[in-house]
């Protein structure tokens, strides 16, 4: 890891902010930053990981398309899956995923006692996705996975939101520059079409249960 990218990783503290949109479930969103602060609503606002993130968007690009359009449900550019095996950023950003997804209550189970006892994850797969104007990304899940993220590389304002499917339609999540979103694998999802001339710049990713004898 370089020594830049490491001072980032320890100084990356996620603020967690879960986001109740259905009572089955729990969507946890965090916002990552060097120096993070509450406003008085409880929300967190970003300040400053350009390094990270500017480390990621290199990557992706640098990786190049190979999946775009040719995957079922996701029309704009689409690195390879095993991005964490061969980027820094990517592991950085996918054991900052892990800490946010091992904080939510549904990630433990308990002992014979019935004491906590916490369950261990590893990321299975991740990958990068560039969406521009027209890109859309139709409904889907990442069954079998245990739990998914999103995180947002660069968006602005009018960017496409990341759409969770509801009984009188769906929950919506803007993106936000700097923003991880963990979610349950077998939540239906899905981005409609972007319609403004920002490039939506993605990471996508699935976390596994560690399965120990």
């Amino acid at each position: 890891m370089s020594s830049s990218l490491s001072r980032l990783a320890e100084s990356l503290k996620p603020k967690q902010q879960g986001v109740m949109f259905s009572e089955k479930f729990k969507t946890k969103v965090v916002q990552l930053e060097q120096s993070m602060h509450f406003n008085t609503d409880r929300s967190t606002s970003i300040h400053d990981n350009q390094s990270l993130n500017y480390s990621l968007e290199m990557d992706i690009k640098n990786s190049g398309d190979h999946f775009g359009g040719r995957n079922s449900s996701v029309s704009c550019l689409m690195t390879r899956w095993d991005m964490h095996k061969e980027y820094e950023s990517f592991k950085i950003l996918g054991d900052l995923a892990i800490e946010a997804a091992e904080d939510i209550p549904l990630a433990l189970r308990t002992n014979e006692d019935g004491s906590p006892n916490p369950i261990e994850y590893y990321v299975q797969e991740t990958w990068g996705l560039i969406y521009d104007k027209g890109h859309v990304c139709k409904a889907h899940t990442h069954w079998p996975s245990v739990w998914s993220y999103t995180y947002c590389v660069s968006a602005c304002d009018d960017c496409a939101p990341l759409c969770f499917p509801t009984n009188d339609g769906h929950h919506a999540i803007s993106p936000r520059t700097g923003q991880l979103i963990v979610f349950p694998s077998w939540v239906n999802h899905f981005v409609p079409e972007h319609q403004c001339d920002h490039e939506r710049i993605m990471i996508s990713g699935n976390l596994d249960v560690v399965w120990k004898k």
